[in-house]
């Protein structure tokens, strides 16, 4: 009976008081990550993979960006500009593909 109580005292609420603070941190980064995809794992590779251009086969590098077109390292291509093109053909970003690396 008493390592009945012991454990009951010992780990309902050590587990009780680990188990309701993470469940809370994990609702609060889920709020603040609603927005965007950054936070999570394997969404930020997602937006700053590689695009390639199916006509030419120029690639797009997120970590490169585009200084001649205006676009600052660290841009990811979901969030180029919808006017952007293709420095080499002019083609527009709905014939760039993600680029299987």
């Amino acid at each position: 009976m008493s390592l009945r109580d012991g454990a009951s005292d010992t780990s309902g609420p050590s587990r009780g008081e680990g188990a309701s603070p993470p469940a809370a941190a994990d609702t609060q980064e889920t709020d603040s990550v609603g927005g965007g995809a950054a936070g999570r794992p394997g969404e930020g590779d997602r937006y700053m993979r590689k695009y390639v251009c199916t006509v030419c086969d120029w690639v797009y590098d997120p970590a490169k960006g585009d200084p001649d077109g205006g676009i600052e390292a660290g841009t990811a291509f979901e969030d180029l500009p919808e006017d952007w093109v293709c420095p080499e053909c002019a083609v527009g970003k709905d014939l760039f593909e993600p680029l299987d690396e």
